[in-house]
């Protein structure tokens, strides 16, 4: 394990721990709020289609504000040809990103199957080749990555050649989710087929999937060998998970979660951001799919789910809020059954 920080290129991290590019979630009001908690060596905007964004068909707000924002910053893209990653890589590289990570892991079937992109490129290791290669001619100085997953399917497990394909084109790192595309996010991860990438290649390997706690990272690190871990889901209802799986890499005590109390006025902050920077009643609708996950596992989420993803308006928003998170410690009445919360994927935008 290494606790001490990791290195991608001329990049040196202050924690080998990464939050993923998560579409519709990991956006600039969600990102402040990992930082504000600490631990997080590394953030990424959501997945930026990098055809779409050169060509002007995809609306910029992945990437608003992120010349402003505090750096180390990543922003990941998704395509199957070279010249929009090599343009695409050009202008982040003009905005000063910290790594420019490209990605052939998402098992979306939009993906996938109409675009020919993100995990079908790990049937072919030559194209990854050549699309790292590109990203890296348009990028300069900033590193580029990869995110792989085992391969298309359990009997078709590329991921060894393409990270060496990856790595032998100029990735400074790989990032290695633990499932094949067929698996989506419903079987366990297998961290021996990540240790599997680790020996293949000499660049820092990050290794991806069932990372939810401290105590899943830490055996998720000795169990392959990896340089650092990325939390995906866990951060989504817990983005303190980074500052403490930094204090377990150090050998430190966890630091105490946030209280409900506390819980509630992020809401409500988190809220208020949305509401700001969408307006009231598109803020509170956006701000919908991150509320439910406040309350995951919760007694009372299931109710809370129900009631919250109709409220139309601040006002309603905040008085369900006041519903299901009372002012003191403790949780309003509702059934104890957790609400279910759909995964978060990877899309086309």
């Amino acid at each position: 394990m290494r606790p001490d920080g990791l290195t991608i290129g001329s990049l040196r991290l202050e924690a080998p721990v990464l939050s993923a590019p998560i579409a519709g979630f990991t956006d600039r009001i969600f990102r402040g709020i990992v930082r504000e908690f600490g631990g997080c060596g590394l953030i990424y905007t959501e997945m930026v289609s990098a055809g779409g964004w050169i060509d002007g068909r995809m609306p910029p707000d992945r990437l608003q504000g992120v010349e402003r924002e505090p750096r180390p910053l990543g922003v990941q893209l998704w395509d199957r040809e070279e010249r929009p990653i090599e343009e695409a890589a050009r202008r982040l590289a003009d905005l000063d990103v910290s790594v420019i990570d490209l990605n052939f892991g998402c098992p979306k079937k939009r993906i996938m199957g109409t675009h020919a992109a993100g995990a079908a490129l790990l049937r072919d290791p030559a194209t990854v080749g050549r699309l790292v290669a590109a990203a890296v001619r348009g990028a300069g100085s900033v590193p580029v990555t990869a995110k792989i997953r085992l391969g298309p399917s359990l009997t078709t497990r590329t991921a060894p050649a393409v990270a060496r394909r990856a790595e032998a084109n100029g990735a400074a790192a790989v990032t290695v989710h633990g499932r094949t595309a067929d698996d989506g996010y419903s079987v366990p991860c297998s961290r021996e087929m990540i240790a599997e990438v680790v020996q293949a290649v000499s660049v820092p390997v990050i290794a991806n999937g069932d990372v939810v706690d401290a105590a899943s990272a830490v055996a998720t690190l000795r169990h392959t060998g990896a340089a650092g871990v990325m939390v995906a889901r866990g951060a989504l209802t817990q983005p303190w998970i980074f500052r403490e799986i930094a204090a377990a890499l150090r050998g430190e005590p966890l630091p105490p979660a946030p209280g409900r109390v506390e819980q509630r006025a992020l809401l409500l902050r988190h809220h208020g951001a949305m509401v700001a920077q969408e307006g009231d009643h598109w803020g509170t609708v956006a701000m919908r799919k991150f509320a439910v996950r406040y309350l995951t596992g919760m007694p009372g989420s299931r109710t809370f789910r129900d009631h919250i993803t109709r409220a139309e308006n601040a006002a309603e928003f905040r008085a369900v809020v006041a519903q299901f998170f009372p002012a003191e410690d403790g949780m309003a009445g509702g059934d104890d059954a957790p609400a279910p919360v759909e995964e978060p994927l990877c899309d086309a935008r």
